[in-house]
């Protein structure tokens, strides 16, 4: 699973001109579907437009090109069931390849960067999260990054009297009761504590929590406002008999329901905002808020591409090369308008977003209220 810190070490790489290969394919969970997937890899090779380079840069392209197959002959077993990623550039010394969770579009790409959408939607689907697993007495943290499951924080809380601990006539079996409050609230805070030490910074993840239906609702009230929000959901778990691979596939399915709602609940809040307000959708208006650099938030589909060209000088991007500010002989033909809408709103710490229809085919929260020249048709 690709992390948020490799996700940014492609943004910056940037070569001179359209050489940078960028592969999604999907490798069949049985053995016996490896036999097409090359002469697959090369169809999405071919539809690349890879053919439409200067012939100086073909050998080039070839190696890349060649790079990527030797890449699926090789680690193809270690990818069954998933969709990988491969990067390739002879000119920056780049060869990656990454396998992902869920499901992407296939596709191939060569543009002057690396090709990252697919890879923001398996971050935004499939986000390494954390899971607190807590009782009485012992808390388990894991931390989640795709199929892999690991213990973060193993706090062991004060030692907790049975709270069914009777006494004489039922005194002390009330100052047991209290004391066993107190030393849980403890606890709990304790474990909030580590919590906050496992959270990366910059991302903090998701959290999950798990255990006994009574153990969560106390934990859940001593939770910092920070850590309440974070908060995916929840599952019933035995602490004392639980394996990692069953927190793993509990948790999983919280996690997916919880991006599931995400995503649903924006796509409700951007159908309901007004006209002429901070939302606008449709490619036109939002690359307008984005050479205005005024997008809070992209919103972009999973799948798709759509060329355009972005002016060499100034950077301002365009369905057509005579929009271009500084005149058509500095247009740069881009072979995907929302990737570099994404590259630049990422650039200018924006948020992006995929979902699988956005409103207008592009959507975006603004900063600031557009401004438009004269005879522009306002868009929503």
């Amino acid at each position: 699973m690709i992390s948020r810190a490799e996700v940014e070490k492609l943004l910056g790489a940037q070569a001179a001109g359209a050489s940078v290969l960028s592969v999604y394919l999907r490798v069949p969970a049985d053995p016996a579907g490896l036999r097409g997937l090359a002469a697959r890899l090369g169809e999405l090779l071919v539809l690349s437009g890879g053919g439409a380079q200067r012939a100086g840069a073909s050998h080039a392209r070839d190696e890349d090109q060649r790079a990527v197959r030797r890449l699926l002959d090789v680690h193809a077993r270690d990818w069954l069931g998933h969709p990988v990623a491969m990067f390739a550039c002879r000119q920056l010394g780049l060869l990656e390849s990454f396998p992902l969770p869920g499901e992407l579009p296939e596709r191939a790409v060569l543009a002057a960067r690396p090709h990252v959408r697919p890879l923001l939607t398996a971050l935004q689907r499939h986000p390494a999260y954390l899971v607190a697993v807590v009782d009485r007495r012992h808390a388990w943290i894991f931390s989640v990054t795709g199929e892999r499951i690991s213990v973060a924080a193993e706090p062991v809380g004060d030692g907790v009297r049975s709270p069914a601990f009777g006494g004489w006539y039922g005194l002390e079996s009330y100052r047991v009761h209290e004391r066993v409050i107190q030393l849980a609230r403890h606890h709990y805070r304790d474990t909030a504590a580590m919590l906050r030490q496992a959270t990366s910074a910059g991302h903090p993840e998701p959290l999950v929590v798990g255990g006994h239906e009574e153990a969560i609702a106390q934990f859940l009230g001593v939770l910092p406002a920070g850590a309440r929000d974070r908060l995916a959901g929840r599952f019933i778990v035995d602490p004392h008999t639980m394996t990692p691979a069953q927190v793993r596939r509990l948790t999983g399915a919280v996690i997916q329901d919880w991006a599931d709602r995400g995503e649903r609940r924006l796509l409700s809040q951007l159908s309901q905002q007004p006209p002429g307000g901070l939302t606008v959708t449709g490619l036109g208006s939002c690359l307008t808020a984005v050479n205005q650099h005024a997008v809070r938030l992209l919103v972009v589909p999973a799948g798709g591409l759509i060329p355009g060209f972005a002016c060499a000088q100034c950077g301002t991007l365009a369905s057509t090369r005579g929009e271009c500010p500084h005149g058509p002989g500095t247009a740069r033909r881009v072979p995907d308008l929302i990737e570099e809408m994404v590259v630049k709103v990422l650039g200018e710490r924006g948020e992006v977003a995929t979902v699988p229809s956005p409103p207008g085919d592009v959507a975006a929260r603004l900063r600031f209220p557009l401004t438009r020249p004269r005879g522009d048709s306002a868009g929503r």
